[in-house]
């Protein structure tokens, strides 16, 4: 029998494209990149996208061309809306209660709704609802099929590292945990308990290593206010995991876990071989930045 062929998540940020191809037979991870991505202003940023995707498609040797794409959350709008259990027009109502947190029509945006924790509440229904403009998806689709590639999967960053969450901490699932998505600007947290987006928060903080006390000050201070405003669906203290690029430095790292309570790193292949031709300590070095990647890959055979 033939090898299946492997799956690629390709992770863009504002820094740097991460990519990581997973055979879905064995959860196996086969190949891994990162390519560095300078882009002086937000006008240039998909140019600046389209060159290393073709610099990263002449050493990385793609499986099959369809691949599942993050969006940065950057580039999106990210709400948490409720409406009436009762409310028969619920998807309408969603629409116009996100368009009044969005700039100019909601036409001019992609947009989708995820029921969070579905049966929680009786009298109402919560919703996690994101939108990104039309044209940001444009180029995106642009960019990554000016390589021969085809993007059969587009998600936000955020959502994509609950992916690899479930797979590689299923025995956690049914506690509540708070994943952190570091980078050198912006923090990204989501929570999720019982396997259920919850709630979200995104902080912007420009992140050194002269300030990485005020840094994990901010950061538990982020987290202890997304769980007390949860705290009608948290069933225990939230453990806390954290990926991208700003905790592969080891310096962060440290200081978050020492500084908050039941914190650690996610480890994207803690449940996963990994037979790239990467060295052991090179994979826990990158392995922040390779999170959101592995949790692409992990959904790219859903439209097949």
């Amino acid at each position: 029998m033939s090898k299946p062929l492997g799956i690629n998540g390709l992770d863009i940020q504002k820094d740097y494209i991460s990519v990581v191809q997973v055979d879905l037979s064995d959860n196996t991870v086969q190949q891994i990149a990162i390519q560095p991505l300078s882009s002086a202003d937000s006008d240039s940023y998909w140019d600046s996208v389209s060159g290393e995707l073709k610099s990263l498609r002449k050493n990385y040797r793609f499986a099959r061309p369809e691949v599942a794409c993050s969006i940065p959350s950057d580039l999106s709008v990210v709400k948490v809306l409720e409406i009436e259990s009762d409310e028969r027009e619920q998807h309408s109502i969603l629409r116009w209660e996100l368009s009044a947190h969005l700039m100019g029509s909601i036409e001019d945006y992609a947009v989708d709704f995820y029921e969070v924790a579905p049966g929680l509440e009786a009298d109402y229904r919560r919703y996690l609802a994101a939108a990104v403009r039309k044209e940001s998806v444009s180029k995106l689709k642009k960019a990554v099929k000016g390589i021969k590639l085809n993007p059969v999967i587009m998600d936000l960053d955020l959502f994509s590292l609950t992916n690899v969450f479930a797979v590689n901490y299923r025995d956690r699932l049914s506690a509540p945990s708070i994943l952190v998505h570091g980078e050198n600007t912006r923090t990204k947290m989501v929570l999720v308990n019982n396997n259920s987006f919850v709630d979200y928060a995104i902080a912007d903080f420009d992140a050194d290593t002269d300030n990485k006390t005020e840094y994990v000050k901010m950061l538990a201070a982020q987290i202890a206010h997304l769980s007390a405003e949860n705290n009608s669906v948290m069933n225990g203290e939230a453990s806390v995991y954290l990926a991208g690029s700003l905790f592969s430095n080891s310096a962060f790292a440290s200081a978050a876990a020492a500084g908050i309570s039941r914190c650690e790193l996610l480890n994207p292949f803690r449940n996963m071989a990994c037979t790239a031709n990467i060295d052991e300590a090179q994979l826990k070095t990158y392995s922040s930045q390779l999170a959101v990647a592995v949790g692409l890959a992990l959904r790219g055979d859903e439209n097949r």
